[in-house]
């Protein structure tokens, strides 16, 4: 198993040293509910440079040579608004593709966030989701906040908070195609036909990924808890854990932007727990 693991790490090193900025995201933003159905609003972006001259960097400081076109960071990918029906995502509307500087992320996206908030509270019986609280773990394994526990024997990874009362909810983790496609295409193991790799392929990568943040909403009554996980190169990462919960100041969910925080090279994943 010691050999398969440190393989699987070779291959996602080699693959990573030859990107370039490369990182990805899958996010979920609870908006409200419908006649009771949960309404979310799905994020997927990947974020890359835009070279306009194809130009070489300077060697130690990352810059590209003088008098040529600037280099970008930018995000591009869809926005889309899900309802949440009987254990099932159901595509309620394409917000289409969006291309935006990262330097511009949070004012760029500001507009997309309001309109998926109008569309969801256009829905009948709708009522608002509230974000309560946010734990922020940073991707430290000792936050108190989030708690991964892998059942190696089973093939299960579970995420949970520690909070006192929270600590026996256990959330399955599922992944999105995309995030075990990228994987697959870094590895050239079939990560996408998860269930039929080996087992200690599969264990392996649970183990890549670290806690990032839980946000808590009161949606409709019901209590949502969104987990978001990363995995990446954090030689360069310099956020460090939280030890009290945040209660953010939003006039609606609409306006709460987060996304951007994802490692070098990295993958940020969000999943959501019904309690």
């Amino acid at each position: 198993m010691k050999y398969i693991y440190s393989i699987l790490f070779i291959f996602l090193f080699v693959a990573n040293t030859i990107a370039c900025s490369a990182a990805y995201q899958y996010s979920l933003f609870p908006l409200g509910s419908s006649a009771g159905q949960l309404i979310f609003l799905e994020v997927e972006l990947d974020r890359y440079l835009l070279n306009p001259s194809n130009q070489m960097m300077q060697m130690g400081g990352g810059r590209p040579f003088d008098n040529t076109p600037a280099i970008e960071v930018r995000w591009k990918g869809s926005l889309k608004i899900f309802t949440y029906q009987m254990g099932q995502m159901i595509l309620e509307r394409d917000l289409g593709f969006i291309d935006i500087l990262d330097a511009d992320y949070e004012e760029a996206l500001l507009p997309y966030f309001q309109k998926a908030y109008e569309a969801a509270s256009a829905l009948p019986m709708f009522e608002d989701a509230v974000l309560e609280n946010v734990g922020y773990c940073h991707h430290d394994r000792s936050c108190t906040f989030m708690e991964l526990t892998i059942d190696a024997e089973n093939v299960q990874f579970y995420a949970s908070s520690n909070e006192e009362g929270y600590e026996d909810k256990k959330c399955p983790i599922s992944f999105a195609e995309k995030t075990l496609l990228k994987v697959e295409n870094q590895t050239k193991i079939k990560f996408t036909d998860f269930d039929n790799i080996e087992k200690e392929f599969q264990v392996d990568f649970f183990r890549l990924w670290s806690p990032q943040t839980v946000r808590r909403y009161t949606v409709g009554g019901q209590t949502v808890q969104v987990f978001t996980i990363g995995r990446g190169d954090k030689s360069r990462y310099t956020e460090t854990k939280e030890t009290e919960w945040k209660t953010p100041v939003l006039e609606t969910i609409g306006h709460y932007i987060q996304g951007k925080d994802v490692v070098f090279h990295g993958q940020r994943f969000d999943f959501f727990q019904v309690l």
